[in-house]
């Protein structure tokens, strides 16, 4: 059997902030950066990022990888 508790709180859940990979919050228009995947790859990575921060990026296929621009604001 299992007692059952009255006005027992919920404790907060306490997330570690992990930092990021790519430097989505610091980029302004214009900025860029490569990275060694495809942007296939860094497509959903993008989207994700955009939403999360406020700001619009486009990818496209370079030598050896991809570069990630950040265009404009949402």
């Amino acid at each position: 059997m299992y007692e059952i508790e009255k006005g027992i709180e919920i404790p907060k859940v306490v997330r570690a902030a992990k930092p990021c990979k790519y430097p989505w919050k610091t980029m302004e228009i214009g900025d860029s950066f490569f990275v060694e995947r495809s942007a296939r790859e860094m497509s959903s990575m993008i989207a994700h990022a955009g939403k999360r921060w406020g700001k619009k990026f486009t990818v496209r296929t370079v030598d050896g990888g991809s570069r990630v621009w950040r265009i404009k604001a949402l």
